[in-house]
């Protein structure tokens, strides 16, 4: 828009919404206009040409004979595109030497239009906004799966180790507050590498989820059983002492013992470290030693179970065989 060397259109009214005002070229340039005028032409044309005149048309107000006072013409003027949406004003159009001179007032059928459309896009808006709602519910419900599925084993759906890390944090800073027994258990399977040489990788698999199966029937629901790695089984135990904890390796390893895994033939059997928290250790220490435990039974003859001491000169292993093997070698 190039501005008017007769600067028509006063700077108070430049801002004005509701009064459209404008010099306009009869070539159809827009010599001024206010806002009023220029707000009318959004998302109606990226310009503005003499077909904006929808009614009355541009070519009927050039030709029309001005009256003493230079109005060619007064009523309802209505903008917009000739295929697309329009605005109506109530206003006149006075011929001021090559140019006409445009000042209205949007029409109340222009305001209803408005708010119509407005109307419309909130609820275009609120749509777009629910169907995000429910992608972000879904997105969310599809990462809080894909995390439930990284913290637990797809073998075995026991918890992995990750859990285990976490619990145990959280039950060495209970320990230090409450000072109440915690014990964690490795338990490893003897014999594994030989089950899958033998019968394959899938027996091998079935092998460990009847493992897990029996693991999960032997602890309470505050304990935390884990599988540990590829043959190894972690668990967790609150609030249990030493006596408490080798009555439930004891059981599981009897459980085991007793268990005939077609199509293997041969018991499955298993080997246990047992280690109890000590005050001050880090939970690397009491992997360290449970882990110690766990190698001291396997040395020793497998399918038994080693409770370990403070070092591994006070490591005690327990004979396997009869519920009388609680009793120290």
């Amino acid at each position: 828009m190039n501005a008017s060397p007769f600067a028509i259109v006063p700077s108070w009214l430049k801002d004005f919404r509701a009064i459209a005002v404008a010099l306009i070229a009869d070539d159809g340039r827009i010599v001024e206009a206010n806002e009023g005028f220029l707000m009318t032409l959004a998302g109606i044309t990226e310009g503005f040409s003499t077909s904006n005149f929808i009614e009355p048309s541009f070519n009927l107000l050039c030709h029309s004979p001005p009256q003493a006072d230079g109005l060619i013409y007064h009523g309802l003027l209505t903008l917009g595109a000739p295929e697309g949406a329009r605005r109506s004003f109530s206003g006149r159009v006075y011929r001021m030497n090559q140019m006409l001179f445009v000042a209205a007032e949007m029409d109340i059928s222009a305001f209803e239009q408005m708010n119509d459309e407005i109307g419309k896009l909130k609820k275009e808006l609120d749509d777009v906004r629910r169907q995000l709602s429910k992608r972000n519910h879904a997105l969310q419900s599809a990462l809080e799966e894909m995390t439930e599925i990284k913290r637990h084993d797809p073998t075995t759906g026991l918890a992995n180790r990750v859990i285990l890390d976490q619990r145990m944090e959280e039950e060495i800073k209970r320990w230090e507050r409450s000072r109440r027994p915690l014990a964690l258990m490795l338990m490893d399977m003897d014999g594994f590498t030989k089950i899958n040489a033998d019968y394959g990788r899938e027996v091998g698999d079935e092998v460990l989820k009847h493992v897990a199966t029996v693991v999960m029937q032997a602890v309470r629901s505050v304990d935390v059983a884990v599988r540990y790695g590829g043959q190894e089984f972690a668990i967790l135990l609150p609030e249990t002492n030493e006596m408490g904890a080798l009555i439930v390796a004891e059981r599981l390893r009897m459980d085991l013992e007793g268990q005939i895994m077609l199509p293997v033939l041969e018991p499955a059997t298993a080997s246990f470290g047992v280690a109890i928290y000590l005050s001050g250790e880090q939970r690397e220490e009491l992997y360290a030693r449970a882990w110690r435990a766990l190698k001291h039974a396997k040395a020793h003859g497998k399918n038994a179970i080693t409770m370990a001491g403070v070092v591994g000169e006070c490591d005690h292993l327990y004979q396997s065989g009869s519920p009388q093997s609680l009793d120290v070698e």
